[in-house]
């Protein structure tokens, strides 16, 4: 069965490299993503594998923003134009699998209608905080991870918080700056804000239902227009797109493809893999078939056990 793997990429070339080359039967096609911060230089091994697709358009990925959509898209419009058909699956570089690539062929293949999607309502995946992604615009501050504020509408501020957050915003990022946050934050929002679900950015989707998701988004620019200022909307987009315009897609919606441990710890999230999370990787379902995060070299020893106990080649 053909598939289309669609990969967002900052760092770990040779982590990426494995990944392609351990992902790569025949059937597949690579459409990669650099963030335009990224220079290419290192990557040319990667470039140069196999069916290895990297899109020209490049964003500048921010972290929590709408800029994640953003290099999302541009992967899915490449892949949509090669006019292909196959089963199109969302990676992050940082992924590995945790089957054999006969099983992922063979699984695919036996459930190519099925949309494999997280689909949460927000308050109940995050009762404590989802009405941060529904009242808030999130508005990044610098390239800096995690550089975001979360504000109110400016219409809903009196006028004692409005010249705070006037006067701090002068200070943190200039009048220029400044002004941009204030108009952004002074625009009236499309009231879809009921609509919105969420899950993990790492779905997988059918031909059909990916052919869908362009032209939906053009018929319906008021999701994109309420997400463009959400926290995470990179979480939500897709998923809401899908389910609040068509019903027929959510009758279809499977688990995701991919684990991410979200335990919380005294580590950053989501978890990185080490190995004492092999036995946890190989007894996952048959439904899951890849898992995050992988850096190396913590990593590596991982990946190598995982090889050897699926079968997989690393070349």
């Amino acid at each position: 069965m053909r598939k289309h793997y669609l990969l967002l990429a900052h760092d770990q070339p040779a982590h990426v490299a494995r990944l392609l080359r351990r992902l790569h039967d025949g059937e597949s096609t690579f459409w990669l993503h650099l963030d335009a911060r990224v220079d290419t230089g290192p990557w040319r091994a990667v470039l140069d594998l196999p069916d290895v697709v990297a899109v020209d358009t490049r964003v500048r990925c921010l972290w929590g923003t709408w800029s994640m959509v953003e290099a999302q898209l541009v992967l899915l419009r490449a892949c949509l134009a090669a006019a292909v058909p196959g089963y199109v699956v969302m990676l992050s570089g940082q992924s590995y699998p945790v089957k054999s690539t006969a099983h992922i062929d063979a699984y695919l293949t036996a459930r190519q209608d099925r949309v494999h999607m997280d689909l949460w309502a927000l308050h109940e995946r995050w009762p404590d905080n989802f009405r941060d992604r529904l009242d808030y615009f999130c508005v990044p501050m610098s390239e800096r991870k995690g550089d975001l504020r979360l504000l109110r509408r400016r219409q809903d501020m009196n006028a004692r918080e409005l010249v705070g957050w006037t006067r701090r915003l002068l200070r943190e990022v200039g009048p220029r700056r400044a002004a941009e946050v204030l108009a952004v934050i002074g625009r009236p929002r499309p009231a879809v804000g009921d609509r919105v679900v969420g899950g993990s950015q790492w779905w997988a989707l059918p031909w059909d239902v990916a052919s869908k998701v362009p032209e939906l988004g053009e018929r319906h620019p008021e999701y994109a227009e309420f997400l463009r200022w959400s926290q995470y909307p990179d979480e939500s987009y897709v998923q809401t797109l899908l389910v609040a315009t068509d019903d027929s897609v959510r009758r279809r919606v499977a688990p995701t493809l991919t684990f991410v441990d979200w335990t919380e710890g005294d580590w950053d999230l989501p978890r990185v893999m080490g190995p004492d999370d092999v036995p946890r990787l190989l007894a996952q379902p048959e439904h899951v078939l890849f898992a995050r995060k992988f850096l190396s070299p913590t990593s590596d020893e991982v990946a190598d056990a995982l090889d050897r106990a699926v079968g997989g080649v690393h070349r």
